[in-house]
Parts: structure tokens; C-alpha cells; sequence
């Protein structure tokens, strides 16, 4: 059975690489399908660590383009990978990945319903990829998906509540300067009451931090890579909500810059053209 199952995902290869094109398009390098060594030299990925970065650069390349279809591909691809790797917690993590990124998507369309199956969904791939292998991404994303279900409901804040504070928590000691951790908790502070931690001025402040260790930010092959474009698009909405004009301009073009198909920095751009 298990033979069937990887001879399959051979089958797939060619229309896994073909998507993967499709959702890279003009991204950075950070996304190429390899790892670098010390010397400099790069090396192929392999198993599971293959696929779970063709996932990873089909979602990716879905947020740039503002493309569900192809992140629905991504999802595709992970359960077939996941089908003959199970328990591989990198692929685990991307599944959940995918899942919150279709919630964001389906926030803007779908019903309140059909976001809420999302989020939760993401969560539980989430919560077994931490069991497997812990990633401070992981566990930023945990706390993200919590407090979008918990925002305009008490229940469910009650519920969440305490274990999104703990998983923000958990990211922050498993990876305190890492900018996707800096960049999600940016975005949470930004809406949170001052009364629980939040405000604009100490969301603006997180955000610096994030724009900082994107600067230095390079993973290994395989593990999570996204962000820097998006942090510098919220950047640039903070500054806009503050009166700074030039500064969000310039945030926006410089997201361009690295992703020029980035479609909502396009069209934040378009807002304060003159």
C-alpha cells in the first residue's frame, strides 16, 4: 500500500512542479526548492521536505497573486503528500498553513461560517504538526487563527482566550527574533483593546522590530520563508493611518519590489497615488 501510495505521488510530480511555477511567479530566491550549505553550494531537497516546500511556494505564491484556487492547490498537493507521509511535521505545519491562508481568503467572500470551519480546520493541522515538530511559526499561526475566531465573539474568546496568549508566548521563547513570529504579533497588537496589551503605537513598534529581522532573515530550505512583503504592506497602512504618506508610499513600493505581483500592495498603492 505504501509503495502504491509514493508511485502515485511520483505520478503527481510534474503537476506539482507545474503549479509551483504557476505560484512562484516572480518571488524572491528565499523560494527556490534547495538549502544552502556552509560553503555556499546548495542541495536539492528530497522526501517529504521536497514536497512540503512545493506547498509552501504554491501558498505563498497564491497570497502574492490573492489566488484561493491555487491555494486550494496547495492544499491538494499536501494531502497527497501527507498520504504517504503522515507523521512528517513540516507538511503537517504547511497544511495548516494552507487553511489559514484560505480562511483569509474566505473572510473577504464566504460566509462567517464557512471562515470559522477554516480556522478551526487550520488549527488542527497546526496542533498535530506541534506535536511533531515544534516551529515558532507554528505556534504564531496557532495564536493568529485564535484570534480571529475569538474577534466578535465572547464564547469563543473565553474558550480561546488563554491558550492564544500561550501559544504567542511559546513562539516568542522558541524563536524571539524570528519576523514572521514579530510580524503576526504586529498585526494582533495593532487590533488588540489597549486594555489587553494592544495599541497602534506598540503595534508600530513590533512592526519595526519585524521590518529589522526580515533584513537578516534566511531559512533553511524547506521551513517557512513568507512575510517580508506583507509586513512592509502593513507598515505602510500604519503609516497612512498615522498621516505619513511618503512613509506608507515607500513601504508600498518597496513590497512591490520584492514581489511585483503582489496584488493588495498594488492596490493599497493605487489609494494614495496622487
Amino acid at each position: 500500500m505504501q509503495t502504491c501510495i509514493r508511485r502515485s505521488l511520483v505520478l503527481c510530480a510534474l503537476w506539482a512542479v507545474r503549479l509551483s511555477a504557476q505560484a512562484v511567479g516572480t518571488q524572491s530566491t528565499a523560494t527556490t526548492a534547495t538549502t544552502a550549505t556552509t560553503s555556499g553550494r546548495s542541495t536539492p531537497l528530497s522526501g517529504a521536505t521536497r514536497w512540503a516546500d512545493s506547498v509552501r511556494r504554491i501558498v505563498d505564491g497564491a497570497v502574492i497573486r490573492g489566488d484561493p484556487a491555487a491555494a486550494r492547490n496547495g492544499v491538494a498537493l499536501a494531502d497527497r503528500a501527507l498520504s504517504a507521509f503522515p507523521a512528517d511535521g513540516l507538511l503537517l505545519h504547511y497544511r495548516g498553513y494552507a487553511s489559514y491562508r484560505l480562511a483569509q481568503f474566505a473572510a473577504r467572500s464566504a460566509t462567517a461560517g464557512e471562515t470559522k470551519a477554516l480556522y478551526e480546520a487550520s488549527l488542527v493541522w497546526l496542533d498535530r504538526s506541534l506535536a511533531v515538530r515544534p516551529l515558532a511559526e507554528t505556534q504564531a499561526l496557532r495564536a493568529a487563527a485564535m484570534g480571529q475566531l475569538m474577534a466578535g465573539s465572547m464564547v469563543l474568546g473565553v474558550r480561546y482566550g488563554a491558550t492564544a496568549s500561550k501559544a504567542e508566548s511559546d513562539a516568542d521563547r522558541l524563536s524571539p527574533n524570528n519576523p514572521r513570529v514579530l510580524l503576526l504579533r504586529a498585526i494582533s497588537t495593532w487590533f488588540k483593546p489597549s486594555m489587553f496589551g494592544g495599541g497602534e503605537d506598540k503595534a508600530r513598534a513590533v512592526m519595526t522590530r519585524a521590518l529589522a529581522a526580515f533584513l537578516a532573515d534566511a531559512p533553511p530550505g524547506g521551513l517557512p520563508a513568507w512575510g517580508h512583503a506583507e509586513a512592509l504592506v502593513w507598515h505602510g497602512q500604519m503609516e497612512q493611518k498615522a498621516g505619513r504618506t511618503t512613509s506608507a508610499r515607500a513601504a508600498f513600493a518597496q513590497a512591490l519590489a520584492l514581489e511585483p505581483e503582489y496584488g493588495w500592495a498594488k492596490q493599497l498603492m493605487r489609494t494614495i497615488e496622487p
